[in-house]
């Protein structure tokens, strides 16, 4: 078995905690609509792959969601409501400075502007990173298998030496399949047991 050398994090539903309900909940409260219209108009839209795509930037994406969904709110309102899903996971990112002592560490995220500069803003944590790739910064979105191998070019690592955490199967299963060794990190799953089951000492 090659040596890992490689770690590779997503953030959301890993490192990072979503609970999309608040801002779904927030626009509920404001536009009187069911949520179940709000999920597919926010979480779901076109709007938001073009978002993390960095083709349209803030101002752009929070007017259009803002004509789309009628809402009132001032374009601050919005970007407190949007970083608000936000936290971090303690359950999985006390093992980052550990590792950072033995392997690379890079995070691989499907995020925007807003997103990401808050995260790396308000959690210190974060810093243990010594690369950090966010799909708005690179034009690519995970599962595409491009972004996979932009983020082993930037490492300097072959696939082989490369362990990947994802909490979408979809995700995981592209990494695999570029030769990865690729963990489904998922609620109730034992992230640091499969880590050691993949050569990484936690």
């Amino acid at each position: 078995m090659t040596r890992v050398r490689l770690i590779i994090f997503d953030l959301g539903g890993v490192l990072v905690r979503l609970e999309r309900h608040k801002l779904l909940e927030a626009v509920a409260r404001e536009t009187k609509r069911p949520l179940e219209d709000l999920e597919q108009l926010v979480v779901h839209s076109h709007l938001i792959e073009q978002f993390e795509l960095g083709r349209i930037g803030p101002t752009q994406f929070f007017v259009q969601l803002k004509e789309s969904l009628k809402l009132s709110w001032t374009f601050d309102r919005f970007v407190t409501a949007w970083n608000s899903i936000l936290s971090e996971n303690p359950e999985t990112t006390w093992m980052l400075q550990r590792l950072r002592e033995r392997y690379t560490l890079l995070a691989l995220s499907n995020t925007d502007v807003l997103h990401d500069e808050y995260i790396r803003r308000t959690w210190p944590v974060f810093g243990q990173m010594h690369h950090w790739i966010a799909s708005y910064q690179v034009g690519l979105r995970k599962p595409e298998p491009q972004i996979y191998e932009l983020a082993l070019r930037r490492a300097e690592a072959s696939p082989h030496a490369a362990v990947y955490i994802d909490d979408t199967e979809e995700c995981v299963e592209t990494a695999r399949a570029l030769g990865l060794i690729a963990i489904h990190c998922a609620p109730g799953l034992p992230l640091e047991q499969e880590l050691r089951a993949a050569g990484v000492h936690v």
